[in-house]
Parts: C-alpha cells; sequence; structure tokens
C-alpha cells in the first residue's frame, strides 16, 4: 500500500499566510472550535473566518495566495479583481473564497466589538502539525459572537452554555 499525505487545506492556507507575513487571527466558530476538548465537542460550520488585518498590503497578499491556491475569490459584489482591493480595504468586505470542493474560508475586515489589534493582542497559538495557527482568545470569539446579536449567534451560545 502506498502511502498518501492528505493536505488540509485549513493549515495549508495558515501556512502560507505565516511564510509570506499576512497578518491573520482565526474567529468564529473556526476559532471556537480550536479550543474544544475532543471532536464531540466542535461545532459544525461551512466555512472557516479568518480576520485579517485591514491594510491594503495585507488584503492583497491573502487575496493572492489564496487564488495561487486555486480559490474563487470574491465579495458580494462579484469577484475580486487587483484593482478594487483599496475599495475592499477601505469598506471592510468580506472575501469568500472558494474552491471546486467547497472548501470555504471567509476573510473578514471587521469584527463585533474589536479592532484587529485588540483581538491580536490576545491570540492563543495552536499548532497543527508544525504550522502555527493564530486563534483569538475564546473570551473574545464568544464576546464578539454576543455583540454581533444574530440569530444564529444566539441560537450557538444558548447551546454552548449547556456544554
Amino acid at each position: 500500500m502506498v502511502k498518501r499525505k492528505i493536505q488540509n487545506p485549513y493549515t495549508e492556507l495558515l501556512d502560507k499566510f505565516n511564510r509570506k507575513e499576512v497578518q491573520y487571527v482565526v474567529i468564529g466558530m473556526s476559532g471556537i472550535n480550536y479550543y474544544a476538548s475532543n471532536a464531540a465537542e466542535t461545532f459544525s460550520t461551512q466555512d472557516y473566518d479568518i480576520f485579517v488585518k485591514p491594510t491594503i498590503d495585507n488584503v492583497r497578499k491573502a487575496v493572492l495566495i489564496l487564488k495561487k491556491l486555486g480559490y474563487s475569490v470574491s465579495t458580494d459584489e462579484g469577484e475580486i479583481t487587483s484593482d478594487c482591493i483599496k475599495s475592499i480595504t477601505r469598506y471592510k468586505k468580506t472575501i469568500v473564497a472558494q474552491d471546486a470542493y467547497g472548501v470555504m474560508f471567509e476573510l473578514v475586515l471587521t469584527v463585533s466589538g474589536y479592532t484587529f489589534g485588540q483581538m491580536k493582542k490576545n491570540i492563543r497559538i495552536f499548532l497543527s502539525g508544525k504550522v502555527p495557527i493564530k486563534v483569538g482568545n475564546l473570551n473574545d470569539l464568544l464576546t464578539s459572537k454576543k455583540l454581533a446579536g444574530r440569530t444564529k449567534d444566539k441560537v450557538f451560545l444558548k447551546r454552548y452554555k449547556r456544554c
């Protein structure tokens, strides 16, 4: 039997972000799941949420990496081109990246209750193999969900409290 190395798309992207010095913090359910003691304590989500520092250079680097990895990259206004990065950054648009297999990332440039600097100040580093993953502080992630006030966040927080 031939051993095949299976690449984790989340680790692959964050490894590239680390190597190219993209400033990021994993947030949302994606971040909260890193704090689970075992797989039974994780919560399902359709995407992987990453808070990227909202500067033109940082956003440009992140988008370029995603495109090089074969992701289609867009905002609610359509596909991202190099000349719209400045506008995306200024208006803090959410960037969605998806591949042919349905792997999806959301790069957000704003988070409820926190600036990028505030969220980054309290990060915790988790390892995926040898790759360091920068994850928001659990309390910050939960507070941000509470402040967002979305129905899905309220449902999650109620369920999370019971666990």
